[in-house]
């Protein structure tokens, strides 16, 4: 799947000049392709078809779009959206479709009329706004959106669903809900974003004559997880392989309260092929990790009177087991207080290998973001809406508005890899990359998932995989063994640790 920025695609557009096309070819192309999708979805001969379009390029195509649906038999009527266009090219289409008498009306001028039809219309055809939309609507733009949405007919967007923001899936609160939406040569960010997919109905990706070769050097930062993928970055282990091989994951994590977490995290992590695992914990916690997995290397802390792990002590006493460490792992069951800033802190200074912060380890940056500046190392931070919204100050009801965008913003500005938890998990890398795990299920809202999903990107971590891959092929495998575990035990009754035994019929059935 190729998706691509509304940079990427200007750029596309521009080299395709050097392949004998131009705007207006590629124009045409976009227009017939919408039309010929729009012929295959719907017997369009006598039906009622209204296109509404819009001054810049994104109205050209509607024009192409309502001249061909126009020859094939349907009832068209074209609605300017702010006048006549302005575009040397959109201008053209608009004589070439005026030349056939094409039905034309103004939303400005003849607004009742167009109301009339529009309660009659069958399909509606948006090319309001295109890639280049910023901002708001206007008066004028959202007015029209408003009488769409509230329409009872099929409406199919072109490119972008006016009144969202190609790259980020930011939309205006009036912005055009569409059923389908053509998406011309690539599909865009917004096309994969969560925010985005409800303005976008089902998306068609239409070729519109570029070559391949115009696409050269030109790197897709966003993208949507496959399992091919992720086994892409897990090779089958050669004969020759030792413990050391894969690698040694330190795990700072449990407490009195949460020893669980400790050991789902640990279990994780073993299960997706690290060669060591020391967890560095409290004795009672380091305890309970014995009793149900003696595969486990074990760090004994200092712990206080609350059984929590002695913050000062802890530093010192993991001085040693930092340089050992491929990949380090905090926080989970960490519990909260003083302690966990501390443990965060000293990590971050100190480790010269990739560090995973979640749960408490993140509460514990909340309001102390200013020490991940002191970070030698890369980081993965594992947030769930919740804590997202103590890392950042935005509402829940805000980051889930905006997903991708939120993750994007914050591993940019912080130069951390961030891993949302959520429907349809993200993973933002600093360089303004966004992959979006779509697997996984409601069974996983339970205590105890989050634990064994950073335990199997920690495992990966060290095993040398970077930290974006890491992240995305954690939670993709953690998801997919859910959906498996659903299907044994349901969404009910699954519990976190069932989800290993899948993990492992994931990796036997694929070689690994």
């Amino acid at each position: 799947m190729r998706v691509v920025t509304s940079a990427q695609m200007k750029e596309i557009e521009e080299r395709a000049l050097m392949y004998d096309l131009t705007y207006a070819r590629l124009m045409e192309n976009a227009g017939s392709a919408a039309a010929a999708f729009i012929r295959r979805t719907f017997k369009i001969r006598g039906l009622n078809i209204m296109i509404f379009c819009g001054r810049g390029n994104n109205g050209g195509d509607g024009f192409v779009v309502a001249r061909k649906l126009f020859e094939n038999g349907a009832h068209v009527l074209v609605v300017l959206v702010g006048g006549e266009p302005t575009g040397q090219d959109a201008s053209a289409m608009f004589r070439a479709a005026q030349a056939l008498d094409l039905p034309v009306a103004d939303w400005d001028l003849n607004r009742e009329q167009v109301m009339d039809v529009l309660v009659k219309a069958d399909i509606i055809v948006d090319g309001i706004y295109g890639t280049g939309f910023r901002g708001g609507l206007d008066d004028s733009s959202r007015a029209a959106c408003i009488a769409i949405n509230e329409a009872i007919a099929a409406v199919v967007a072109l490119d972008i669903p006016s009144g969202v923001v190609c790259d980020t899936a930011a939309a205006d609160p009036d912005a055009l809900r569409a059923d389908f939406t053509v998406a011309f040569d690539s599909q865009k960010p917004l096309h994969i974003l969560p925010a985005g997919q409800e303005y976008c109905g089902v998306v068609e990706v239409v070729d519109i004559g570029i070559p391949d070769e115009v696409r050269e050097g030109i790197v897709s930062r966003f993208g949507v997880l496959t399992t091919e993928t992720v086994l892409s970055h897990l090779p089958p282990r050669a004969a020759s392989s030792h413990k050391g091989t894969f690698g040694t994951l330190l795990s700072v994590c449990g407490s009195a309260r949460y020893r669980g977490a400790a050991i789902l995290s640990a279990m994780g992590a073993l299960r997706s092929g690290a060669g060591i695992v020391t967890v560095a914990s409290t004795e009672a916690v380091c305890f309970a990790v014995s009793m149900r997995m003696p595969e486990a290397t074990l760090l004994p802390l200092e712990e206080d009177l609350s059984g929590l792990i002695d913050g000062p002590a802890a530093c010192k006493a993991l001085d040693g087991a930092l340089g050992k460490a491929s990949a380090i792992l905090v926080g989970c069951g960490l519990d909260q207080g003083p302690h966990a800033l501390a443990i965060v802190s000293h990590i971050l200074r100190y480790a010269d290998c990739p560090v995973i912060i979640d749960a408490d380890g993140i509460n514990a940056l909340s309001g102390n973001i200013h020490v991940l500046r002191d970070a030698k190392s890369p980081v993965i931070l594992t947030p769930h809406p919740g804590e997202m919204s103590r890392l950042c100050g935005k509402s829940i009801e805000e980051i889930e508005a905006d997903r991708g965008g939120t993750a994007m913003d914050f591993a940019r500005r912080h130069q951390a890899v961030v891993l949302l938890k959520g429907h349809e998990t993200v993973i933002a890398d600093p360089e303004g990359g966004l992959i979006i795990n779509q697997t996984g299920n409601a069974g996983l809202a339970k205590g105890g998932s989050g634990d064994v999903l950073a335990g199997i990107m920690g495992g990966f971590l060290a095993q040398g995989l970077e930290p974006i891959h890491a992240a995305a092929c954690a939670a993709h495998l953690h998801g997919l063994a859910a959906d498996r575990t659903a299907l044994r035990k349901s969404q009910y009754a699954m519990l976190p640790s069932e989800l290993l035994e899948d993990l492992a019929q994931i990796f036997a059935e694929n070689g690994r």
